[in-house]
Order: structure tokens, then C-alpha cells, then sequence
């Protein structure tokens, strides 16, 4: 993998056409090749208070032990970033919880949350809840993720279509969450990447509005230009209704095949 500098970022959260308020949260670590994105839920603005504290806690967490490492050159494992996330997502839902039981305002607060960690070859994703992960890759839009929802339940019984499950009245509620019990219970998997893969995380307020095949077209239509794609991505989803917020970040793995592993970790 090259150096977290060589990984193109780009981000974009929207309130959409319907909520007063954005309870979404990003948060790109762009130094250690790391991006988080949170859906949060809750009283007047709590579901803000969820999602800002679950991405920027995780943000911190692996910066301490990215600064932290011991020989920074040497070879990550999937088994130490996958801890690191599982520890750091432990640690978001520790704190939200005890916020949501210290602050009336708070109580019952929560978040979904996302994460996609690139290290050497391989990207490492966890999540919570229903926020999605896609790698795009030589024209396939692929999806990493799996929600943690009561409409993903119905449809893997065979009770619900995919398309059925778009007009689902139950679309929002989830099975899992950050900050709303003393356990979370993470999802965590680790894929290969290649040259030019453009990971996507985003909240439901994209997948709700938007097609599979939707989101394939705005991105193979602008993969050139990431931040334009963000504003395509969210002019979609707002064009159908921009029922509830809508973020998208947008992560793109350069062309590095041909380099030594040490041209790769100091991008020279």
C-alpha cells in the first residue's frame, strides 16, 4: 500500500430536504489512511451528540496508536487493525452511553458507524448498524458491508424483496448500535484492494433514496473527480426526496503496482 498521503479522500454530508438537523457525522484521518462515518439517533439533536462523539473518539483512538506504533515501518496485521477498531468503536460506545445516562436530553441517544482502514494491501472495514461500505471496482459496484437491520432480517428470510424492502415503512430500525447498551457487538472484515478501487461509506439517506444501479452510474460517470461525485451522489438522493440526511465519503486507491514494499510505506 502507499503512503496514507497517496490515498485520495473526499467527503460530503447534507441535511437533506426533510430534517431540521444533520445527525450525521465524518470524520477523515487522512495521515493514517483512515475514514469514519456515523448516522446518529436520539431526542432534540441527541442523535448530533451520538455521531460527532462515536467518529471523533475512534478518530482519536487510532491516532494514538498509529503515533504510538512501535518500528512504524513494519508489516500491520489484519489482527492489530482489526482491535484497534474493535477497541476504539468499544471505547465510542462506553462514552455515548454514559453521556446518554448522565444527560436527560441524551437518553437513549445512538449511532450506526462505519469504518475503512487501509494498511499495505488491504483494507480493514468495521461497522455497527446500517451505514454501508461499496468498493467500486472496474465497473462493479460491490458492497462490503452488511446492515444490522430489521428490514435486512425479512429479506434474508425470504419474506421481503430487495426492491420490496426500498418501500419498507421499517427502513430505520436497526438491530445493532453504538452507545445504546453496555455491549456493541462490531462487524469486522478485511478485503484486498487494487489499484484504483474507490471505497464508498455512507449513511441509509443514500441507500434509501438510491438504486444499486443508481449509485453505480453517478460513479462510474464521475470517478474521475471524487468531489464532484460526492455532489452528484447527494443532488440524487435529495432529487428523490432527501427524506433524512445524507453523507458520503469517497476514498480512492492510487496506481502503485511495480513498487518496491518500501517505495509503498514512504510513497518516495
Amino acid at each position: 500500500m502507499p503512503s496514507s498521503q497517496k490515498i485520495e479522500f473526499s467527503a460530503l454530508s447534507d441535511t437533506g430536504k426533510v430534517r431540521a438537523h444533520n445527525e450525521d457525522a465524518i470524520v477523515v484521518c487522512e495521515d493514517y489512511a483512515c475514514a469514519i462515518l456515523a448516522d446518529g439517533m436520539g431526542g432534540y439533536k441527541a442523535g448530533e451528540v451520538a455521531s460527532a462523539m462515536a467518529t471523533q473518539i475512534i478518530a482519536d483512538d487510532l491516532s494514538h496508536h498509529f503515533e504510538r506504533r512501535w518500528l512504524p515501518h513494519f508489516r500491520l496485521r489484519g489482527k492489530q487493525i482489526n482491535r484497534w477498531l474493535h477497541d476504539a468503536i468499544d471505547h465510542a460506545n462506553a462514552q455515548i452511553l454514559r453521556a446518554s445516562q448522565a444527560d436527560p436530553a441524551c437518553f437513549g441517544m445512538g449511532t450506526t458507524v462505519v469504518v475503512a482502514c487501509f494498511f499495505e494491501d488491504k483494507l480493514a472495514i468495521s461497522h455497527v448498524g446500517d451505514s454501508r461500505a461499496y468498493v467500486f471496482r472496474q465497473g462493479r459496484l460491490i458492497r462490503l458491508s452488511y446492515d444490522h437491520s430489521v428490514l435486512q432480517e425479512q429479506i434474508d428470510a425470504g419474506y421481503i424483496s430487495e426492491e420490496q424492502a426500498r418501500h419498507s415503512a421499517i427502513k430505520n430500525l436497526i438491530t445493532r448500535a453504538v452507545g445504546t447498551q453496555s455491549y456493541v457487538q462490531v462487524e469486522q472484515h478485511i478485503h484486498d484492494v487494487y489499484d484504483e478501487d474507490i471505497v464508498l461509506l455512507c449513511s441509509d439517506g443514500l441507500t434509501d433514496m438510491l438504486r444499486h444501479d443508481e449509485i453505480l452510474q453517478i460513479l462510474e460517470q464521475n470517478k474521475l473527480n471524487l468531489p464532484a461525485c460526492c455532489e452528484r451522489l447527494i443532488a440524487a438522493a435529495n432529487a428523490q426526496g432527501g427524506f433524512d440526511n445524507v453523507s458520503v465519503v469517497l476514498l480512492r486507491v492510487p496506481a502503485v503496482r511495480g513498487q518496491s514494499w518500501l517505495q509503498r510505506l514512504t510513497g518516495r
